[in-house]
């Protein structure tokens, strides 16, 4: 956006598409060309600090308040959470732990405090939030095992956002008229018209990857589904504007 022109004016565009790798292996899986983006997962980020004692790597293991043998299994149970808290869909929930923190940072010293990140991701936002309670319900009961402190704060939330029907079915009607094989399905991650969709009638169109792969070296896809999703966003922009 360019010039002296104001941005929000965009918020007056009748639709918005966008086409995308799917990030995931469903489509390659299922052998579909298409997937139809009905809606974006809910998402609430946390962060947790679990605080101990400093013990030497030789001191004796009763007694200790070892903060890294309290993190270890709250860290395992938030994937069994994850596993266990299934939507009418039967599709699981997510989470993920991609940061974790320890200190003192020593190689013959268990930590006395362990910081680490919490991802977790869900299509039903009423299981979101459940799956929330059950990590701090975990993080208490081990704090008290353990006799350690263990915190559980929010970091960040993003709705679930649906996209709108009637793009969807466009897109969905496209893939019927040219004969393509596809199957409707949520983003689990954040793409920009998850973000437009809260402004605007928006949508998206997935297209396979191969082995999921994405923001990486060995991303690739074939000119086949390229083309597939190609065609399926132009008819389907085409049916939008009346043409």
């Amino acid at each position: 956006w360019q010039g002296d022109a104001d941005p929000a004016a965009l918020q007056g565009i009748g639709a918005y598409f966008e086409l995308h790798i799917e990030q995931g292996k469903l489509l390659e899986d299922a052998g579909k060309d298409v997937g139809v983006v009905t809606q974006a997962l809910a998402q609430t980020w946390y962060e947790v600090t679990v605080e101990g004692e400093e013990a030497h790597g030789g001191s004796p293991m009763a007694g200790r308040h070892d903060a890294m043998m309290a993190a270890a299994p709250l860290i395992a149970a938030i994937e069994e959470i994850a596993l266990a808290s299934v939507a009418a869909s039967g599709e699981p929930g997510r989470a993920t732990v991609g940061r974790l923190t320890v200190y003192p940072d020593s190689r013959n010293i268990a930590p006395s405090r362990i910081w680490f990140s919490i991802d977790t991701r869900h299509a039903d936002p009423d299981l979101l939030a459940a799956m929330g309670e059950e990590i701090r319900a975990k993080a208490t009961a081990i704090a008290a095992a353990r006799g350690v402190a263990i915190t559980v704060s929010d970091f960040w939330h993003s709705p679930m956002v649906p996209f709108d029907a009637a793009l969807v079915g466009r897109v969905r009607d496209a893939a019927q008229r040219l004969g393509l094989p596809y199957m409707d399905m949520p983003t689990a991650i954040g793409h920009d018209a998850v973000y437009v969709a809260r402004r605007v009638p928006a949508t998206m169109i997935f297209c396979p990857c191969h082995g999921g792969i994405s923001h990486n070296e060995a991303e690739s896809i074939t000119p086949a589904w390229a083309e597939a999703g190609l065609r399926v966003m132009a008819d389907a922009v085409l049916a939008t504007a009346g043409i």
